[in-house]
Protein backbone atom coordinates (compact mmCIF):
# COMPACT_ATOMS: atom_id res chain seq x y z
CA UNK A 1 0.00 0.00 0.00
CA UNK A 2 1.08 3.49 -0.61
CA UNK A 3 0.98 5.73 2.29
CA UNK A 4 1.72 9.07 0.87
CA UNK A 5 -0.59 11.45 1.08
CA UNK A 6 -2.31 9.22 4.05
CA UNK A 7 -2.79 9.84 7.61
CA UNK A 8 -1.27 7.37 9.87
CA UNK A 9 -1.65 7.37 14.02
CA UNK A 10 1.08 4.50 15.66
CA UNK A 11 0.79 4.20 19.53
CA UNK A 12 3.44 3.47 21.66
CA UNK A 13 2.42 4.23 25.16
CA UNK A 14 5.52 1.98 27.21
CA UNK A 15 8.17 3.32 28.84
CA UNK A 16 10.71 6.06 27.56
CA UNK A 17 13.32 3.32 26.50
CA UNK A 18 10.55 2.11 23.98
CA UNK A 19 9.60 5.00 22.77
CA UNK A 20 12.88 5.96 21.51
CA UNK A 21 13.89 2.26 20.41
CA UNK A 22 10.69 3.21 18.08
CA UNK A 23 11.85 6.26 16.24
CA UNK A 24 14.35 4.20 13.60
CA UNK A 25 11.09 2.65 12.81
CA UNK A 26 9.11 5.73 12.07
CA UNK A 27 12.28 7.43 10.12
CA UNK A 28 12.39 4.62 7.73
CA UNK A 29 8.40 5.06 7.16
CA UNK A 30 8.89 8.58 6.60
CA UNK A 31 11.87 7.97 4.09
CA UNK A 32 9.50 5.59 2.12
CA UNK A 33 6.71 7.85 2.04
CA UNK A 34 8.10 11.62 2.73
CA UNK A 35 4.38 12.63 2.18
CA UNK A 36 2.55 10.87 4.63
CA UNK A 37 1.57 12.58 7.88
CA UNK A 38 2.81 10.18 11.23
CA UNK A 39 1.03 10.98 14.30
CA UNK A 40 2.58 9.28 17.14
CA UNK A 41 0.37 8.57 20.35
CA UNK A 42 3.05 8.35 23.21
CA UNK A 43 2.46 8.74 27.04
CA UNK A 44 2.53 12.44 28.09
CA UNK A 45 5.46 12.27 30.14
CA UNK A 46 7.61 11.09 27.29
CA UNK A 47 6.84 14.06 24.50
CA UNK A 48 9.45 16.25 25.41
CA UNK A 49 11.88 13.51 24.84
CA UNK A 50 10.89 13.15 21.13
CA UNK A 51 9.35 16.53 20.16
CA UNK A 52 11.10 18.02 17.05
CA UNK A 53 12.07 15.06 15.18
CA UNK A 54 11.30 15.89 11.70
CA UNK A 55 9.63 12.49 10.86
CA UNK A 56 7.14 12.88 13.26
CA UNK A 57 4.34 15.42 11.74
CA UNK A 58 2.46 15.52 15.17
CA UNK A 59 2.46 13.74 19.02
CA UNK A 60 -0.65 13.01 20.71
CA UNK A 61 0.51 12.97 24.81
CA UNK A 62 -1.96 10.66 26.41
CA UNK A 63 -2.27 11.38 30.24
CA UNK A 64 -2.80 8.23 32.38
CA UNK A 65 -5.88 9.13 34.78
CA UNK A 66 -7.70 11.62 33.25
CA UNK A 67 -10.82 10.49 33.15
CA UNK A 68 -12.33 10.11 29.36
CA UNK A 69 -9.15 11.18 27.80
CA UNK A 70 -8.59 8.86 25.42
CA UNK A 71 -12.05 9.30 24.12
CA UNK A 72 -10.84 13.03 23.36
CA UNK A 73 -8.85 11.70 20.66
CA UNK A 74 -12.07 11.20 18.62
CA UNK A 75 -11.38 13.62 15.87
CA UNK A 76 -7.71 12.27 15.75
CA UNK A 77 -9.18 9.09 14.83
CA UNK A 78 -11.50 9.68 12.47
CA UNK A 79 -8.66 11.28 10.72
CA UNK A 80 -6.68 8.53 9.56
CA UNK A 81 -6.37 6.20 7.02
CA UNK A 82 -4.26 3.83 8.80
CA UNK A 83 -3.66 3.16 12.31
CA UNK A 84 -1.04 0.51 14.30
CA UNK A 85 -1.51 -0.09 17.84
CA UNK A 86 2.24 -1.52 19.12
CA UNK A 87 0.41 -1.81 22.78
CA UNK A 88 -2.56 -2.71 24.12
CA UNK A 89 -5.41 0.21 23.69
CA UNK A 90 -8.76 -1.26 23.69
CA UNK A 91 -10.51 2.16 24.07
CA UNK A 92 -8.64 3.07 21.14
CA UNK A 93 -9.39 -0.11 19.31
CA UNK A 94 -12.60 0.47 19.14
CA UNK A 95 -12.96 3.84 18.57
CA UNK A 96 -10.88 3.14 14.90
CA UNK A 97 -13.26 -0.13 14.03
CA UNK A 98 -16.38 2.75 14.61
CA UNK A 99 -15.16 5.28 12.47
CA UNK A 100 -14.04 3.00 10.36
CA UNK A 101 -10.77 3.37 9.50
CA UNK A 102 -9.57 1.63 6.58
CA UNK A 103 -6.54 0.06 7.64
CA UNK A 104 -6.20 -1.26 11.82
CA UNK A 105 -3.41 -3.78 12.92
CA UNK A 106 -1.58 -3.91 16.28
CA UNK A 107 -2.07 -5.37 19.52
CA UNK A 108 -5.76 -6.81 20.29
CA UNK A 109 -6.71 -10.03 22.87
CA UNK A 110 -9.23 -11.39 20.33
CA UNK A 111 -9.22 -11.04 16.53
CA UNK A 112 -12.64 -9.13 16.04
CA UNK A 113 -11.60 -5.85 15.37
CA UNK A 114 -8.41 -5.65 13.72
CA UNK A 115 -7.56 -6.41 10.47
CA UNK A 116 -3.41 -7.29 11.14
CA UNK A 117 -3.37 -8.63 14.70
CA UNK A 118 0.12 -8.95 16.36
CA UNK A 119 1.04 -11.16 18.77
CA UNK A 120 -0.97 -11.31 21.97
CA UNK A 121 0.89 -9.21 24.88
CA UNK A 122 0.66 -12.07 27.17
CA UNK A 123 2.31 -14.51 25.27
CA UNK A 124 4.67 -12.06 24.56
CA UNK A 125 5.63 -12.36 28.44
CA UNK A 126 5.91 -15.94 27.58
CA UNK A 127 8.98 -16.16 24.94
CA UNK A 128 12.34 -15.03 24.91
CA UNK A 129 13.26 -12.65 21.78
CA UNK A 130 16.36 -11.76 21.41
CA UNK A 131 16.04 -9.48 18.64
CA UNK A 132 16.88 -5.84 19.91
CA UNK A 133 13.67 -3.50 20.51
CA UNK A 134 13.95 -1.27 17.27
CA UNK A 135 13.76 -4.33 15.64
CA UNK A 136 10.66 -5.45 16.80
CA UNK A 137 9.24 -2.57 16.72
CA UNK A 138 9.92 -2.30 13.11
CA UNK A 139 8.42 -5.55 12.59
CA UNK A 140 5.09 -4.11 14.46
CA UNK A 141 4.65 -1.29 12.61
CA UNK A 142 5.02 -2.76 9.20
CA UNK A 143 2.92 -5.48 10.62
CA UNK A 144 0.39 -3.42 11.00
CA UNK A 145 0.19 -1.17 8.35
CA UNK A 146 1.47 -3.70 5.78
CA UNK A 147 4.84 -2.17 5.07
CA UNK A 148 8.08 -4.17 5.17
CA UNK A 149 10.66 -1.37 7.16
CA UNK A 150 14.18 -2.58 6.17
CA UNK A 151 17.44 -1.39 7.33
CA UNK A 152 19.35 -0.05 10.01
CA UNK A 153 16.78 -0.28 13.34
CA UNK A 154 20.04 0.39 15.81
CA UNK A 155 20.05 3.90 15.65
CA UNK A 156 17.48 5.83 17.71
CA UNK A 157 16.76 9.54 18.09
CA UNK A 158 16.11 12.33 20.73
CA UNK A 159 14.94 15.59 20.62
CA UNK A 160 17.91 18.57 20.09
CA UNK A 161 17.97 20.64 23.16
CA UNK A 162 17.64 24.10 22.79
CA UNK A 163 19.16 27.24 23.76
CA UNK A 164 17.65 27.70 26.56
CA UNK A 165 17.99 24.17 27.84
CA UNK A 166 21.13 24.19 27.06
CA UNK A 167 21.94 27.59 29.43
CA UNK A 168 19.42 25.94 32.12
CA UNK A 169 22.29 22.98 32.24
CA UNK A 170 25.48 25.63 32.18
CA UNK A 171 23.46 26.85 35.73
CA UNK A 172 22.63 23.80 36.90
CA UNK A 173 26.17 22.14 36.97
CA UNK A 174 27.75 25.86 37.96
CA UNK A 175 25.28 24.81 40.85
CA UNK A 176 27.54 22.33 41.98
CA UNK A 177 30.55 24.42 41.65
CA UNK A 178 31.56 23.13 38.37
CA UNK A 179 32.29 24.47 35.08
CA UNK A 180 29.58 24.56 31.94
CA UNK A 181 32.83 22.78 30.01
CA UNK A 182 34.11 20.75 32.82
CA UNK A 183 34.35 16.71 32.41
CA UNK A 184 31.80 14.40 34.85
CA UNK A 185 30.68 11.14 34.86
CA UNK A 186 27.08 10.83 35.41
CA UNK A 187 25.47 8.00 37.36
CA UNK A 188 21.81 7.87 37.23
CA UNK A 189 21.42 4.20 39.55
CA UNK A 190 17.12 4.29 39.54
CA UNK A 191 15.00 3.24 37.57
CA UNK A 192 11.32 2.98 37.00
CA UNK A 193 11.11 0.21 38.60
CA UNK A 194 12.68 -0.19 42.08
CA UNK A 195 13.91 -3.42 42.17
CA UNK A 196 16.06 -2.39 39.32
CA UNK A 197 18.01 0.42 41.80
CA UNK A 198 21.34 -0.45 41.41
CA UNK A 199 21.88 -0.41 45.51
CA UNK A 200 22.99 2.54 47.25
CA UNK A 201 26.12 1.17 49.17
CA UNK A 202 27.44 -0.03 46.02
CA UNK A 203 26.76 3.34 43.95
CA UNK A 204 28.60 4.93 46.67
CA UNK A 205 31.82 3.02 46.95
CA UNK A 206 32.07 3.17 42.62
CA UNK A 207 31.41 7.04 43.45
CA UNK A 208 34.41 7.12 45.87
CA UNK A 209 36.82 4.97 43.69
CA UNK A 210 35.92 7.78 40.60
CA UNK A 211 36.48 10.57 42.69
CA UNK A 212 39.84 9.22 44.39
CA UNK A 213 41.54 7.37 41.60
CA UNK A 214 40.47 10.15 38.46
CA UNK A 215 39.78 13.33 40.81
CA UNK A 216 36.73 13.39 38.45
CA UNK A 217 33.16 14.50 39.71
CA UNK A 218 30.04 12.45 39.80
CA UNK A 219 26.54 13.70 38.76
CA UNK A 220 23.73 11.44 40.42
CA UNK A 221 20.39 12.15 38.66
CA UNK A 222 16.77 10.88 40.06
CA UNK A 223 13.66 11.68 40.49
CA UNK A 224 12.51 13.46 43.61
CA UNK A 225 11.90 10.57 45.32
CA UNK A 226 15.49 9.69 44.89
CA UNK A 227 16.83 12.95 46.71
CA UNK A 228 17.96 11.18 49.93
CA UNK A 229 19.63 8.45 48.35
CA UNK A 230 21.83 10.52 45.90
CA UNK A 231 22.58 12.39 48.27
CA UNK A 232 24.52 9.58 50.39
CA UNK A 233 26.16 8.36 47.11
CA UNK A 234 27.66 11.92 46.15
CA UNK A 235 28.15 15.61 46.81
CA UNK A 236 27.01 16.47 43.39
CA UNK A 237 23.76 15.54 43.19
CA UNK A 238 21.03 16.90 40.56
CA UNK A 239 18.41 13.98 41.83
CA UNK A 240 14.61 16.09 41.18
CA UNK A 241 16.04 19.17 39.48
CA UNK A 242 16.28 17.90 36.01
CA UNK A 243 13.02 17.66 33.13
CA UNK A 244 13.88 15.41 30.08
CA UNK A 245 15.26 17.57 27.75
CA UNK A 246 17.93 19.20 30.27
CA UNK A 247 18.66 15.33 31.41
CA UNK A 248 19.25 14.57 27.38
CA UNK A 249 21.64 17.60 27.18
CA UNK A 250 23.21 16.50 30.40
CA UNK A 251 23.76 13.18 29.36
CA UNK A 252 24.98 14.28 26.04
CA UNK A 253 27.40 16.33 28.22
CA UNK A 254 28.70 13.62 30.55
CA UNK A 255 32.06 11.52 29.63
CA UNK A 256 30.19 8.60 30.62
CA UNK A 257 27.05 7.30 31.96
CA UNK A 258 26.48 4.49 34.52
CA UNK A 259 22.90 3.32 34.68
CA UNK A 260 20.50 0.21 34.96
CA UNK A 261 18.63 -0.52 32.47
CA UNK A 262 16.07 2.10 31.87
CA UNK A 263 14.95 5.43 29.97
CA UNK A 264 18.92 7.21 30.39
CA UNK A 265 20.51 4.11 29.49
CA UNK A 266 18.38 5.02 26.24
CA UNK A 267 19.00 8.70 25.95
CA UNK A 268 23.10 7.87 25.97
CA UNK A 269 22.42 5.70 22.92
CA UNK A 270 20.73 8.16 21.03
CA UNK A 271 23.49 11.19 21.72
CA UNK A 272 26.71 8.65 21.49
CA UNK A 273 27.68 8.88 24.93
CA UNK A 274 29.32 6.09 26.23
CA UNK A 275 27.46 3.85 28.66
CA UNK A 276 28.09 1.13 31.28
CA UNK A 277 24.28 -0.72 31.41
CA UNK A 278 23.27 -2.63 34.49
CA UNK A 279 21.13 -5.47 33.30
CA UNK A 280 19.17 -7.43 35.41
CA UNK A 281 15.78 -9.15 34.65
CA UNK A 282 15.96 -8.71 30.97
CA UNK A 283 18.14 -9.11 27.98
CA UNK A 284 20.84 -6.56 26.65
CA UNK A 285 20.09 -8.38 23.03
CA UNK A 286 16.87 -6.71 23.65
CA UNK A 287 17.52 -3.07 25.09
CA UNK A 288 21.33 -2.40 25.20
CA UNK A 289 22.28 0.20 22.95
CA UNK A 290 24.39 -1.29 19.95
CA UNK A 291 27.28 2.04 19.98
CA UNK A 292 29.81 2.72 23.03
CA UNK A 293 27.83 0.57 25.46
CA UNK A 294 29.47 -2.17 27.95
CA UNK A 295 26.93 -4.55 30.11
CA UNK A 296 27.35 -5.61 33.63
CA UNK A 297 24.68 -8.72 34.06
CA UNK A 298 25.41 -11.82 36.43
CA UNK A 299 23.94 -14.23 34.29
CA UNK A 300 21.42 -15.86 37.40
CA UNK A 301 19.84 -19.24 36.61
CA UNK A 302 16.54 -17.20 36.76
CA UNK A 303 17.71 -14.86 34.51
CA UNK A 304 15.76 -13.34 32.21
CA UNK A 305 12.29 -12.87 34.46
CA UNK A 306 8.78 -11.73 33.38
CA UNK A 307 5.19 -11.14 34.71
CA UNK A 308 4.82 -12.71 38.45
CA UNK A 309 8.08 -13.94 38.33
CA UNK A 310 10.33 -10.81 38.05
CA UNK A 311 6.87 -9.04 40.39
CA UNK A 312 7.16 -11.75 43.19
CA UNK A 313 11.36 -11.40 43.15
CA UNK A 314 12.50 -11.08 46.80
CA UNK A 315 16.08 -10.73 46.42
CA UNK A 316 16.86 -9.19 42.97
CA UNK A 317 20.02 -10.78 43.26
CA UNK A 318 20.55 -10.13 39.35
CA UNK A 319 20.96 -6.66 40.76
CA UNK A 320 22.26 -6.15 43.88
CA UNK A 321 25.00 -8.43 43.76
CA UNK A 322 26.57 -6.23 40.80
CA UNK A 323 29.37 -4.77 42.47
CA UNK A 324 31.64 -1.38 42.17
CA UNK A 325 34.51 -3.50 40.93
CA UNK A 326 32.66 -5.10 38.16
CA UNK A 327 31.14 -1.63 37.20
CA UNK A 328 34.68 0.29 37.47
CA UNK A 329 36.22 -2.69 35.18
CA UNK A 330 33.65 -2.10 32.51
CA UNK A 331 34.41 1.63 32.56
CA UNK A 332 37.99 0.62 31.72
CA UNK A 333 36.84 -1.49 28.83
CA UNK A 334 34.98 1.42 27.07
CA UNK A 335 37.77 3.91 27.20
CA UNK A 336 38.11 5.53 30.68
CA UNK A 337 41.30 6.47 31.30
CA UNK A 338 43.27 3.97 33.49
CA UNK A 339 46.13 6.42 34.77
Amino acid sequence: MDWNHKHILISNCYGLGDVITCTPALRRFKEKYPFCHITLLTSYNHVAAIKGLPYIDEILGLQRGRLFSKFRLLHKICQQDGVAFTDWQPQLLLLSYLMRVPVRGGIERKRSILRHCLINPVDDRQRTFLEYAGERRAKEIGGALSVTLDGDMTQCDVAEPTATVKATVDELLSSLGLAPAAPFLLLSPFAGDAVRYWPVDEAKRFTKCIQDRFHLPVIVTGSTDNIPDAEKISPYTLAGKTNIPQLIELIRRASLLVTPDSGPMHIAGAVGTKVVALFSKDLPSRWAPHRNCKVVMLNKSCSPCYGETAGNCQNVACMRDITADMVLAKCFEIGMDKT
